[in-house]
């Protein structure tokens, strides 16, 4: 009689551990996604890391400027580079800016730059309007 005893808990132990780990992969089936998303092809994107270094320079270049004409100036330059460089990497640049009046004597307002921006390709349309602001010095 002591045998059958262990066989019979030799077997309630296999069967458990059997449904123990039946459930457990069922779970695991109903709680991981049907798909995953592959998010990678917004990684290899060009545009939006060209359009925020765009952006990002477009702030350095008014911070350097040193007196109004250079001002204008420097933008002029940079939007001619900017967009000539979108052209070679097939993207439509539109890089458009507006300067308040520039007093450069006394009391000296800041000179509000403002930014409209725009960068079209056939995957993506990015498009940011922002203002800077310039103290003459």
């Amino acid at each position: 009689m002591r045998n059958l005893s262990r066989f019979n808990k030799a077997q309630f132990f296999i069967l458990s551990a059997f449904a123990i780990v039946s459930i457990l992969l069922l779970v695991s089936g109903w709680i991981s996604p049907y798909t995953v998303v592959d998010t990678s092809a917004v990684v290899l994107m060009d545009e939006p890391f060209f359009f925020n270094n765009i952006k990002e320079k477009a702030f350095l270049a008014v911070n350097q400027t040193k007196n109004c004409e250079d001002l204008r100036y420097n933008l002029d330059e940079y939007k001619d580079f900017v967009e000539q460089y979108a052209l070679s990497k097939s993207m439509n640049l539109n890089f458009d800016y507006t300067l308040s009046p520039c007093f450069p004597e006394p009391p000296k307002f800041p000179v509000v730059v403002e930014v409209n921006m725009q960068v079209r390709t056939p995957r993506i349309n990015l498009q940011s309007n922002f203002t800077m602001k310039w103290v003459p010095s």
